[in-house]
């Protein structure tokens, strides 16, 4: 005599299954690298092995990744203040130099 189980109670234990592999390699990605990742229809996360131009889906960086872009593309008021100072500070050096240069002219017109 054969048992027969529900066709819902083998999805779900298959489901159950799934959801624990990707949490499990969802931690282990997390640990490594970068991993690509595909939303399904019914909320489950399929991890591929797609590169960032391949993936289709969303792209998961670790925490220590993501801050390091943000420190690298981050713009602070010291940067722009800095930028801003070197800037103002060479067009008035030019302008005190070609003020110089026509003193020397006016100078060497006389002589």
């Amino acid at each position: 005599m054969q048992i027969m189980t529900p066709t819902w109670l083998e999805s779900a234990k298959s489901m159950a299954l799934t959801n624990f592999f990707a949490a499990l390699l969802l931690l282990l990605s997390f640990g490594t690298a970068a991993q690509c990742t595909i939303p399904q229809q019914d909320g489950i996360l399929i991890f591929t092995a797609d590169t960032a131009a391949d993936c289709t889906g969303y792209w998961l960086v670790p925490a220590s990744e993501y801050a390091a872009y943000l420190s690298s593309v981050e713009i602070t008021v010291a940067d722009v203040t800095s930028a801003f100072l070197w800037g103002f500070g060479t067009v008035v050096f030019l302008a005190f130099l070609s003020y110089q240069v026509r003193i020397g002219t006016s100078i060497v017109r006389k002589i």
